[in-house]
């Protein structure tokens, strides 16, 4: 028994794959652009918010954000530009590299080593540096 092939059916998929692939595609590029406005409009505001954010790392360091530091990751794959906020999830280094996204950078062996990158990166902000290489 030999299968029909609907070229009509076809079709219709390519055409809901590739109106989903322009939707998605649009929907990240407009909120790219709203973020990077917003960050240019209120860049004075973004830097009063950031400048009150700060937390508590487990050996008791208090990390305070500062703005626009680029970290390298280990493995030289990721160059983040870090917007000042700074967590360890479980043994993973994670950037706050817009006000609302978080991306990793980098993943540990341990929890701790997490952590110790994280001070690292913390100290590299109080120093002012602007890149840093972990």
């Amino acid at each position: 028994m030999s299968e029909e092939f609907d070229m009509d059916a076809l079709l219709d998929e390519m055409d809901a794959r590739i109106e989903d692939t322009v939707e998605n595609a649009v929907e990240e590029q407009v909120a790219d652009a709203v973020t990077c406005a917003l960050q240019d409009a209120l860049p004075e505001a973004l830097e009063e918010c950031l400048a009150d954010f700060e937390f508590v790392l487990p050996n008791g360091a208090v990390v305070r954000p500062r703005q626009h530091m680029k970290l390298l990751s280990p493995d030289k794959t990721k160059l983040l530009f870090c917007y000042g906020g700074l967590r360890v999830d479980g043994s993973s280094l994670t950037v706050q590299t817009r006000v609302s996204s978080w991306e990793t950078i980098a993943v540990y062996p341990s929890r701790e080593e997490a952590v110790e990158a994280l001070v690292k990166v913390k100290n590299a902000m109080d120093a002012h540096l602007e890149m840093l290489e972990l």
